[in-house]
């Protein structure tokens, strides 16, 4: 059996909740966790049994058992740790949104690709079941040529002008709002599936009542192109009363397929597929088969809605096979499935994505995608 490789996390609220598990579920050793503030980071760390807990990343990079680091801190606060772990020689996964802009997305980038380690962004829902099979059905060609892709999640919650959200889901210069947070994922799935976006144009909007201090945007409608000829929509909305409302479907030459979703997120999803041969449902292949999520186990820690969000456990199986990715990579080994976890080169692209829909919006005009 070959020595776990060992992983330090920044970040303790989704990287405690989400990266700790996962990381440990693809066989690498946690062996420090780096927060704000030491005290508090020691207290959350303590039920998980991290064995070091600091406020320094470069005190936890003594460690020369640390071979990859995995940052889950607000975009604002991705550079420095990211860079000071490229500086150590030492891997990287880096969460989603990447960054406060593409010019900062570039720069970590370079230095990644300089010093020759392995890169990865946290788009974990690449190995989401049915996000996977969907791709995979479009790429073998059940469909024809894609031509059009359709995403809408609509959710109802942070209605209570009360509740606590994490600061950079509110404030824009956080490099925040629904947009990062979820809307990353969209671009990302969309520029896997069909490949680069090449032109946007974009509405930002804040809905949720009560909220005046929120300069971000918890909704967006965005239309897309790509440099083969796909048209796109994708749209989401943070606070939109009434049921939950979710929807995956790409049309092609030859038919359609799509994402059956359940009427609760979580539930069960089904792909399907319209063409010549009929409808039909597409078995779920076994190397996609993900296990089922289990809540995080402890409670103390669980404070706030959204930490009841990032603790219902859908990130952690698509998560653990990132993970392992990483450490097939840094074993010299090829993954188990074709599926590929994203680099920093597909975070440019998604940051700059973000970037040129924030700048439609802002104008009111279509705009280049420049990466």
């Amino acid at each position: 059996m070959s020595t776990p490789i060992g992983a330090v996390v920044v970040g303790t609220g989704f990287g405690l909740f989400t990266h700790t598990r996962a990381l440990r579920e693809a066989g690498f050793e946690v062996r420090a966790i780096v927060g704000r503030d030491r005290a508090k980071t020691a207290a959350r760390a303590a039920p998980l049994g991290i064995p070091l807990a600091t406020d320094s990343l470069e005190d936890a990079l003594r460690d020369d058992a640390i071979r990859l680091v995995t940052v889950a801190t607000p975009p604002h606060a991705h550079f420095d740790p990211v860079m000071t772990a490229i500086a150590a020689g030492r891997h990287v996964v880096c969460e989603k949104p990447f960054a406060k802009d593409a010019d900062q997305a570039r720069q970590m980038r370079d230095a990644a690709k300089a010093a020759g380690i392995i890169h990865m962004l946290g788009a974990e829902f690449r190995f989401d079941s049915a996000q996977a099979l969907l791709r995979r059905v479009v790429r073998d060609g059940l469909i024809g040529e894609p031509r059009h892709f359709l995403r809408i999640y609509h959710q109802q919650g942070n209605s209570d002008p009360d509740e606590k959200i994490a600061d950079w889901w509110e404030d824009a210069a956080q490099g925040g709002g629904f947009l990062g947070a979820f809307g990353s994922h969209m671009f990302d799935q969309a520029d896997y599936m069909f490949g680069p976006l090449t032109r946007v144009s974009g509405v930002l909007q804040t809905l949720a009542p009560g909220r005046p201090h929120r300069t971000a945007d918890d909704a967006y409608s965005v239309q897309f192109t790509t440099g083969n000829s796909v048209a796109g929509t994708i749209m989401a909305a943070q606070v939109a009363p009434g049921p939950l409302v979710m929807a995956t479907k790409v049309a092609g030459t030859r038919g359609g397929a799509w994402i059956q979703s359940g009427a609760s997120y979580g539930d069960p999803e089904e792909v399907w597929v319209m063409n010549e041969d009929g409808a039909r449902q597409i078995p779920m292949p076994a190397d996609l088969v993900n296990v089922a999520p289990t809540p995080f186990p402890v409670a103390e820690l669980i404070q706030t809605e959204m930490d009841r969000w990032h603790t219902m456990g859908f990130d952690v199986p698509p998560y653990a096979r990132l993970f392992a990715e990483m450490r097939a990579r840094i074993e010299g080994r090829d993954p188990d499935i074709p599926e590929r976890a994203a680099t920093f080169d597909d975070a440019v692209r998604g940051q700059a994505v973000l970037d040129a829909v924030r700048l439609s919006s802002a104008t009111g005009q279509w705009q280049d995608v420049i990466s």
